[in-house]
Formats: structure tokens, sequence, C-alpha cells
């Protein structure tokens, strides 16, 4: 009888190595053998854990998404209730930036890869993203209704806006250039304050 703890730290190096080169070279540029390989061990013993590569990237998406969710809720719900909506997104795109930049491989991979998954991967992964959107979406909705962002603003654009420049950050972060709270404070500047000097 196999030993289940010994199964278990197993089947987590599996995801481990999965979500790093799923990262980095991508779901179509990633096979079963270039993982085993990584790990030392065939590729036919990876069935043993995951029923097929579609499954095993779908793990992986998951862990990433539910990461962004439970730091941008644990960001959210550190404030103190007396918070400005403009504190409470700071914290939000704080936490997406903590997720995606700093927990590794397994966020940015449900970033970077979700064009090139099997439309079965792909409607897995969209239900649980889709709960992450409508965190968001009540986030914006509610400093709206607060009279803290114009009523003229589309939310359904600017949600699209911010979280697409939170994630675009993977492309150009370095780690040591500007913290991840420096980032987060400028981009939620440009959005609430705007770049234009109103000196001049």
């Amino acid at each position: 009888m196999k030993n289940k703890g010994s199964s278990d730290s197993r089947r987590e190096k599996i995801l481990d190595i999965s979500a790093k080169l799923f990262s980095k070279h991508g779901y179509n540029g990633t096979v079963l053998r270039d993982i085993a390989s990584a790990l030392d061990m065939k590729a036919g013993s990876l069935y043993y854990h995951f029923d097929s590569k579609e499954q095993l990237v779908l793990e992986v998406l998951t862990i990433g998404v539910e990461n962004i969710i439970d730091t941008v809720k644990k960001e959210v719900e550190s404030l103190p209730e007396s918070s400005s909506s403009k504190d409470i997104i700071s914290a939000a795109v704080q936490g997406h930036l903590s997720a995606l930049l700093e927990k590794g491989d397994y966020t940015s991979t449900s970033i970077r890869n979700l064009g090139q998954l099997p439309e079965s991967v792909q409607a897995d992964i969209l239900v649980i993203r889709d709960r992450y959107e409508d965190m968001w979406r009540s986030l914006l909705l509610d400093a709206q209704q607060k009279g803290e962002i114009k009523s003229s603003v589309n939310l359904k654009i600017l949600r699209l806006s911010l979280l697409g420049m939170l994630n675009r950050t993977l492309a150009w972060y370095k780690k040591g250039d500007l913290s991840i709270e420096e980032i987060a404070q400028f981009q939620v500047d440009f959005f609430w304050d705007g770049i234009g000097d109103k000196s001049v």
C-alpha cells in the first residue's frame, strides 16, 4: 500500500513543476514528458496522480485564481470599516499584484494561458474567474453608489482596463525596482486622480 503522505507530497511537486513550466512555456509549449523529466520520473507515472494534461493544468489554474481571490479578500477585509473607496480599491489592487508577482507560477499561469487551453478547461476556469470579477464589480459599484466614482464612468470598461493593466505588470516587473505597494499606489492614482497637471 502506498504511503498517502508521500503520494500527496509527490502530487504537490508535480503541480509546482507544472505551474513553473506552464508559466514559462505556455500550455501548448509544455508536454508531459517535460514535466516528468524535470521531476526525474517517467511520463507514464504522472497518470497515477492526474488523468490528463488537461486535468493537471486545470488544477494549476484553479490554485492560481483561488490564490488571487483569497489574497485580495484578505487585503480588503483587513481595512477599517471607515475606509474610503479609494483605500479599498488600493487594497484590492495590492492584493492582486501580491498574488501575481510574489506568489509564484500558479497565479501567472492563470493569466498567461487562458487562450491556449482546450474549450472544456476554459469553461471550467472561467466559472472561477467570474467569481473574482464579481468581487471587482461589487467594489466598483459600491464606490460609484457612494458618489466616489463619477456616475458617468462605465464600470465595465473601468474594471477591464484596471485588471488588464494589473495583469500586464507581469511583462515588466522586476523585483527591487519598486515595491508592490508603490506600484499599486501609482496604478490606482492613474485611474483615480488622472495624470494631467491641474496647476497648468
